[in-house]
């Protein structure tokens, strides 16, 4: 005899189904195939990585803020890139790159009094630098993309611009980019960015109290001062006594202040003015 009812229920697995559906019939269960099964063990891994990291937003709550996070993040590569690397943009070219350089050869070679058979092995004339200015001029504008000052010497020919627009450029590292690979092993962990210690991300493991009291909290590169946050540490005794105390350094409206920096990258035509603290356009 069975002491409960939902003991009775376990064990008449029907019982259920006899009440409210059809009991005496069975559902039909698909068995997958080895090759269904093995791609299925491939693909959930992956599955489950989205789930876990994907994150549900409203349509109606996404805004412009979104685009602009994404702008800066941009920025931050191509300013790293300035001075370290040969290109501060990235470029991915198009599938009718090709096409298009020859096309424009063949009018700038038609605008000189130039007939060629063959565009793609015309060969630029020694001492003679116009019509590869001309040439590499209205393809840098269409494309937005310009072959620096040691590459220009290597473009003799025609197919010579065609391999350099065929080839993609990008304006990070290689770190970075196997740091942003998302296909990389499972027990390989790259952090792109160092975790820097803030008095005022209380919100983290440390819970903003420094283990090196009195120091900390410049950043000495000025290309990293654009990038990474300072703070002004509390070195004075009376300092952990201030509840108001004011993490902000000396140099906050300084050049290379994140907020200055940023309007300094979108006016390349205003120099900053440090005794005015304002912008100022410069005469051309």
């Amino acid at each position: 005899m069975f002491k409960t009812v939902p003991r009775l229920v376990r064990s008449q697995g029907n019982l259920l189904k006899g009440i409210f559906g059809k009991g005496g019939e069975k559902e039909a269960v698909k068995h997958l195939t080895a090759e269904e099964q093995e791609s299925l063990r491939k693909t959930l891994p992956s599955i489950r990585a989205r789930e876990s990291t994907q994150v549900q937003v409203p349509s109606e709550s996404v805004t412009d803020f979104d685009d602009d996070i994404f702008e800066n993040r941009i920025d931050q590569d191509s300013i790293r890139a300035r001075g370290f690397l040969k290109y501060t943009q990235s470029y991915t070219p198009s599938n009718e790159v090709k096409n298009q350089v020859l096309k424009t050869a063949s009018e700038c070679l038609q605008k000189a009094g130039i007939s060629s058979e063959n565009v793609e092995q015309y060969k630029f004339v020694e001492g003679d630098n116009s019509l590869k200015f001309e040439l590499i001029n209205r393809l840098g504008k269409s494309i937005k993309h310009w072959p620096t000052n040691g590459k220009l010497l290597h473009l003799e020919t025609v197919a010579d611009v065609v391999k350099f627009y065929e080839e993609p450029v990008k304006n990070i590292t290689k770190y970075t980019e196997m740091a942003r690979d998302e296909t990389k092993p499972k027990n390989v962990s790259i952090m792109e960015q160092a975790v820097r210690f803030h008095p005022e991300d209380t919100h983290m493991y440390h819970g903003g109290i420094t283990a090196f009291p009195g120091s900390g909290g410049e950043v000495i590169s000025l290309r990293q001062k654009r990038l990474l946050r300072q703070f002004q540490p509390k070195k004075e005794w009376f300092d952990y006594d201030d509840l108001t105390f004011d993490y902000s350094r000396p140099d906050k409206s300084m050049p290379w202040d994140p907020e200055v920096a940023k309007q300094m990258d979108k006016y390349t035509d205003k120099r900053y003015n440090l005794n005015t603290k304002q912008f100022t356009r410069i005469k051309q």
